[in-house]
C-alpha cells in the first residue's frame, strides 16, 4: 500500500508540473507578442520566454499553432471576455433590449482599447491567412449566431437589417481601436486616446443600436 501511495503521489506530482509548465508556456507566448509581435512568435523564442526545451511545444500542445491558438483563445473577447454577458442574454426567451446590446459592444470597444496583446491579436487575424486564426474567427462566428437566433425574429417584420448594422459597429470598433492606438491620429476630430474620444464613441454605438431597435414592429 505504501508503494501505490507512493506511486500515485509521483504520478500526480508529475501531472501538476505538466500543467504548471503548460501555463507558463501559455503566458510565454503573450509575452513574446508584446516583445516581437507575431512575426517573432516561434518555438524558440517561446520556449526561451518560458524557461523550457521548445521540444515541449509539440509534446505538449502537438504544435506551435496549436500553442499560440490555445494562448488566443484565452484572449479572445468573444469566447472569453464576454462569455458571460452572452451567456446572459441567451437566457431572455422575449428578446433582447437595446442597452444590453449596447452594453456588450460598448464592453467590446473598451476591451479592446485597454488590451494591447489584443490589439496586435487583431491586427494579426487581417493580416495574415493562418488556419488556426481562421478556426478561431469561424468560432467568434458560432458565437454570433446563437445571439442572432434570439435577435433576427425580433427584426423579422421590419424593414431593419440587424446584421448589417451590426457588423459595421464590429468592423467600426476594430479599426477606431487600431487606428487610434497604432497610428495615434484623430479619426473624424476625435481622439480616441482621450477620455472624451471614448465616451463620444461609447455614446454613439448606444444611438445606433437604440435607433435601430426602436425600428422593430412588435
Amino acid at each position: 500500500m505504501e508503494d501505490e501511495s507512493k506511486s500515485r503521489k509521483r504520478t500526480s506530482g508529475k501531472l501538476r508540473d505538466k500543467e504548471r509548465t503548460k501555463v507558463k508556456m501559455i503566458q510565454a507566448v503573450g509575452k513574446v507578442l508584446l516583445k516581437k509581435g507575431y512575426t517573432g512568435l516561434n518555438a524558440s523564442s517561446i520556449a526561451k520566454e518560458a524557461g523550457i526545451d521548445k521540444s515541449l511545444v509539440w509534446t505538449y500542445f502537438g504544435s506551435l499553432d496549436k500553442l499560440v491558438e490555445e494562448y488566443i483563445a484565452q484572449r479572445d473577447f468573444w469566447k472569453y471576455k464576454a462569455t458571460d454577458s452572452i451567456n446572459n442574454m441567451l437566457t431572455f426567451k422575449d428578446g433582447i433590449k437595446a442597452e444590453y446590446m449596447s452594453g456588450l459592444l460598448q464592453f467590446q470597444f473598451q476591451s479592446l482599447l485597454d488590451d494591447e496583446i489584443l490589439q496586435r491579436i487583431m491586427l494579426w487575424g487581417i493580416s495574415e491567412k493562418k488556419d488556426f486564426l481562421r478556426h478561431i474567427s469561424d468560432e467568434r462566428e458560432l458565437i454570433g449566431e446563437e445571439v442572432f437566433k434570439i435577435v433576427d425574429p425580433q427584426f423579422k417584420n421590419s424593414d431593419i437589417d440587424i446584421r448589417g448594422i451590426l457588423a459595421i459597429i464590429v468592423a467600426g470598433i476594430y479599426y477606431l481601436v487600431l487606428h487610434g492606438k497604432t497610428n495615434g491620429s484623430l479619426f473624424c476630430g476625435i481622439d480616441l486616446n482621450t477620455a472624451d474620444g471614448e465616451d463620444r464613441i461609447k455614446e454613439s454605438i448606444s444611438q445606433i443600436i437604440s435607433m435601430a431597435f426602436k425600428k422593430t414592429v412588435a
